[in-house]
């Protein structure tokens, strides 16, 4: 009886922490309107990307996005995340290629358009 009991504490504890945290930090997200720290990081992500297009092709940053290691070669396993990786999945969600943004982010106001409809779609969704 007593480890039914502690069971059933540990389960009930476990819903109440759940409602109160999810179910009401969503309730409170979505009467407020903001967004995720998923959707703010995307969002930045593709708003700095966009400005280092506009860049210069000889300036640091601009040289970084297309830097290839020479002679280096990945070892075995999983590749890590990085950056080129994350941001690539941003601009699939958005509908857009590499190739693409890049011409897209010369237009700046198109682009901060298209950025924040792509916030508001996983805000809605």
């Amino acid at each position: 009886m007593r480890y039914v009991n502690s069971r059933f504490t540990y389960l009930l504890t476990y819903l109440l922490t759940y409602l109160l945290t999810y179910l009401l930090t969503s309730e409170v997200r979505t009467r407020t309107g903001q967004h995720t720290i998923d959707n703010i990081l995307r969002e930045r992500r593709l708003r700095w990307l966009a400005r280092v297009f506009r860049t210069h092709h000889q300036r640091i940053p601009q040289q970084t996005l297309y830097w290839q290691v020479p002679g280096y070669t990945r070892g075995p396993g999983r590749p890590r995340a990085n950056w080129r990786g994350v941001v690539s999945k941003d601009l699939r969600k958005m509908g857009f290629t590499w190739e693409e943004a890049e011409v897209a982010a010369l237009d700046r106001h198109g682009w901060r358009r298209s950025v924040a409809q792509c916030v508001q779609l996983e805000l809605d969704a």
